[in-house]
């Protein structure tokens, strides 16, 4: 199928449904050749059911797979043949800070003290290399350097001032 055109420039488009339940569940359903369809809810002393992550919660686990495709595809193009490519990616100590006042701050019609989102996400990425690669590990940070410009997600989350800290360093062979 023929992507569609924004000036002159390909766009790639996403589109869903969304429906709540339960109060303050939602499950969204992806509408594209293939359906898939992924739940929200909050923990039950936020008022939610805690049937599902919570919304920030999705948007972190979005942004760790979307770092690991951009990783793969970054990979092919970085590092020269037969090397390009890792056999897995760890994500560690991943941690997403926000002041919740910005939130819930009342009267709900007043300005919040502080932004709603998030501030800062941090974490190590560790990229498992197949057993006698010889990429290094500046080869890791460079290709961490080049994911986190091209990760559509971290670029979005970037640009919306979030300071972005994640660490990528060999995580050693896989074997």
């Amino acid at each position: 199928p023929r992507l569609p055109t924004r000036g002159n420039h390909l766009a790639m488009r996403y589109r869903l449904v969304a429906t709540s339940f339960g109060g303050v569940g939602c499950t969204s359903t992806i509408r594209g050749a293939v359906r898939h369809t992924l739940q929200t809810d909050l923990p039950t002393q936020m008022g939610g059911g805690d049937s599902a992550a919570q919304p920030i919660e999705a948007l972190l686990a979005s942004l760790l797979g979307c770092k690991v495709a951009t990783a793969h595809y970054v990979a092919r193009h970085l590092w020269a043949r037969p090397h390009n490519r890792f056999e897995s990616i760890e994500f560690a100590d991943v941690e997403a800070v926000r002041d919740p006042r910005g939130a819930l701050h009342l009267p709900i019609t007043e300005p919040p003290p502080s932004p709603p989102g998030l501030t800062r996400v941090s974490g190590v990425a560790r990229v498992h290399l197949p057993a006698g690669s010889p990429l290094t590990a500046d080869d890791v940070a460079v290709l961490g350097r080049v994911v986190e410009q091209r990760c559509p997600i971290a670029a979005m989350l970037a640009a919306a001032g979030v300071e972005m800290d994640m660490e990528w360093v060999p995580g050693g062979a896989t074997p």
